[in-house]
């Protein structure tokens, strides 16, 4: 059974401390344990060249890159910025525009700000067609009318957190919805009922390693190995097998990514 985890921050810090061999060894264990495809994920400049690097080290791995809510206070010029990026997405393993969006969570980067860098980095996926990965966090309102003013951006909401009525209308608007570990966590009733909505052909599963470790792991430091946990209660709430999740899920990855 082959899994893709289609949202990793394989490069954080903790890897390279708590984590024998660092980075490049949980990708290459990862890989040897099944799962073939990783999208190492960027929430700043720094770390979305770090994600290209590291695209290129292994085959199978591949970079998005982006800015992150909670890091657009780093920069002075958000226009520098984008002009950054779209040099960046001119690279071959980058395949994605993320992770972007809002976080409303916590109070220390303003709304405005956050604003200001998702509708960029909205009109930058729209200028090179390229699809985006949304951060939602809280924010469900806001984030939905973003993707409203741009019907020509397609993407995915990564770690879904909403409800099965928000899921069921961002597929009717062309959207992917991902799941990551907290579908397996015994309390997350929402998650699970919006599994069971979204269509077979716009499910994606991820881990968002090292954060969301899955159920029985919770707690831990997470890894993309682990997206099979997430799988398997997918599975389990929609009534079919693990490898049949494991299959479509590799052949919508690869068809939202564009990889051959």
């Amino acid at each position: 059974m082959e899994l893709f985890d289609t949202h990793a921050h394989c490069d954080d810090a903790r890897y390279a401390t708590e984590y024998e061999g660092g980075t490049d060894k949980l990708i290459s264990n990862s890989i040897s344990e099944g799962v073939t495809h990783i999208v190492n994920i960027g929430t700043c400049l720094e770390n979305s060249r770090v994600s290209i690097e590291l695209a290129h080290k292994f085959d199978g791995v591949y970079a998005s890159c982006g800015i992150h809510p909670s890091d657009v206070l780093s920069y002075e010029s958000v226009d520098d910025v984008i002009n950054e990026l779209r040099e960046m997405l001119k690279d071959e393993k980058a395949v994605v525009i993320g992770e972007i969006g809002l976080d409303y969570h916590y109070d220390d980067v303003p709304r405005e700000a956050q604003m200001i860098y998702f509708e960029k980095q909205m009109e930058l996926a729209k200028e090179l067609n390229m699809p985006v990965i949304i951060h939602d966090r809280e924010a469900h309102g806001d984030c939905l009318e973003m993707v409203k003013k741009f019907p020509e951006v397609k993407g995915v909401f990564h770690s879904f957190s909403g409800s099965p009525e928000m899921a069921s209308e961002l597929v009717k608007l062309g959207w992917y919805i991902s799941f990551s570990g907290t579908v397996t966590f015994k309390n997350a009733r929402v998650p699970k009922e919006a599994c069971k909505v979204v269509p077979s052909d716009r499910l994606l599963i991820e881990t968002d390693a090292p954060y969301l470790c899955p159920t029985p792991h919770r707690g831990e430091l997470n890894m993309p190995s682990y997206v099979k946990f997430t799988c398997e209660e997918i599975a389990n709430l929609r009534g079919v097998t693990k490898e049949e999740i494991a299959k479509i899920t590799m052949e919508n990855a690869k068809r939202f990514f564009k990889i051959k």
